[in-house]
């Protein structure tokens, strides 16, 4: 239950900001669902993982936020924000990168270890590695 009110600390963090950024509209193209909300203030800082839900009681949504319950040190670890788009057509995943770019586009939940490997595999996040 202690990682529950972490991780919903967490969201409601990168929900808040999410607001403003709704007010400036949407950028990206529409696919299967909504837009890329602006991401522009997380660009170069921290990669963003966008989870869209018809509801917070969508299994595919429970699945992905308990996956992300028990992988809290790693997503710190690669400054991974998350951001909850609620009211969603789908349950949808996307990765955005510190450059703005989508990684990882997909309908169903994403596992941790291979959300990691991903970012792992990224230019920047190599950087940080080799950097400690």
């Amino acid at each position: 239950m202690r990682m529950m009110g972490k991780m919903k600390a967490m969201m409601t963090l990168s929900c808040a900001g999410l607001a403003a950024y709704w007010a400036q509209g949407c950028t990206g193209a529409p696919a299967a669902g909504f837009a890329l909300p602006n991401l522009a203030a997380y660009q170069w800082q921290s990669r963003v993982l966008v989870i869209d839900t018809p509801s917070e009681q969508d299994a595919e949504y429970l699945r992905q936020i308990r996956v992300l319950e028990a992988a809290q040190a790693g997503l710190l670890e690669r400054n991974l924000q998350i951001v909850i788009r609620p009211f969603a057509p789908s349950f949808r995943v996307r990765l955005v990168g510190k450059d703005g770019g989508v990684k990882l586009d997909q309908n169903v939940p994403v596992e941790s270890a291979a959300l990691f490997a991903l970012i792992d595999t990224m230019p920047m996040r190599r950087a940080e590695i080799s950097g400690r």
